[in-house]
């Protein structure tokens, strides 16, 4: 498998600094507010050193070749450390120091937003893992290999930007990304052809449908395509679930089969280092995991989630009193 490529930056110990300092200006607790900790961690991306804002500008504007962008070498104190929770719904993750950082270099790039139907609309997420859910096709999976997806295939809300911030490690688990180019270098004029036709479709992630919520579109979404040029001739848009798509034809079902394969041979591999933070354009890659086999003592892989989207008005009718939580009904 191939080593992620040089979309990242190492922060110097004085941008470390400056991060630090700014998260440690948050003052509104997201989970009693979460439209005022937004509008905070907005103004407070605005100091952030332009190195760091360029940079993450440049990615939610034009993107990256690999998919992804890798902030480095952010330190987490050894007090500061919790212990992994059992599962995602004591809300750890968002008190620590890198989640507040997390915040607000997401901010940079676009709105953050939470989804009611999935770990009941908390902009943070704890990713850790659930025994109970071990072999489960959710990010609360470890033992079996999470298939490739873009986030929320099923939506049409679905989040611009995916961050995953790592407060634990662990040296089986890899984030594997694929960038929509590889995907597009690798089929023919004709399947190209085929990959924009709405020829799939697909179920709602089993993370949404856990509390029982009902949607206004249903359990089944689709007919849709796979890449889509609708909004920009030039900026294609990758909607893909390995786990949920399903082709309307036999032609479609094998390229499904192809992605996947082109997926194997070209995939970027990263190991998920404590004190880093990966991005991923939701439009632009599909990613996965590689299964790891937790001890659940308390010590195991923790990663805090969170989502951005481009453009907030466009989301506006699902967010009940203008707040930053996407009703499940919608999504």
């Amino acid at each position: 498998m191939a080593e992620l490529k040089a979309s990242f930056l190492n922060l110097t110990e004085e941008e470390i600094k400056k991060l630090t300092t700014l998260a440690s200006q948050i003052t509104t607790i997201q989970e009693c507010n979460n439209l005022d900790f937004c509008k905070e961690v907005e103004a407070l991306s605005l100091l952030v050193p332009e190195r760091i804002r360029s940079a993450l500008k440049n990615f939610a504007i034009n993107g990256s070749e690999t998919g992804y962008f890798l902030i480095k070498n952010l330190k987490i104190k050894h007090d500061e450390i919790p212990e992994t929770p059992k599962n995602n719904t004591y809300r750890v993750g968002e008190k620590t120091e890198i989640a507040k950082i997390q915040a607000i270099l997401t901010s940079i790039m676009g709105y953050m937003v939470g989804y009611e139907a999935e770990c009941f609309g908390s902009l943070f997420q704890d990713v850790v893992p659930n025994k109970s859910m071990a072999k489960n096709q959710t990010s609360l999976g470890s033992n079996i290999e999470l298939e490739i997806h873009t986030e929320q295939a099923f939506s049409k809300l679905r989040p611009d930007i995916l961050s995953l911030a790592c407060i634990k490690g662990d040296d089986n688990a890899y984030t594997h990304i694929l960038p929509i180019q590889s995907i597009l270098n690798n089929t023919s004029v004709e399947e190209h052809k085929l990959l924009q036709m709405p020829l799939w479709k697909t179920g709602v992630d089993l993370s949404f449908k856990l509390n029982g919520h009902e949607f206004i579109e249903g359990d089944v979404r689709g007919p849709m395509p796979i890449v889509n040029y609708s909004e920009n001739a030039q900026n294609p848009i990758l909607t893909f679930d390995q786990d949920l798509m399903i082709g309307l034809t036999e032609k479609a079902n094998e390229l499904l089969k192809k992605v996947v394969a082109i997926y194997y041979k070209d995939r970027l591999s990263h190991n998920l280092k404590p004190g880093e933070i990966l991005f991923i354009n939701n439009n632009k890659a599909v990613h996965g995991r590689s299964p790891f086999f937790p001890k659940y003592d308390g010590t195991d892989r923790f990663l805090v989630r969170c989502f951005a989207v481009f453009n907030l008005e466009r989301t506006k009718y699902a967010r009940p009193h203008n707040n930053r939580v996407i009703s499940a009904i919608y999504s």
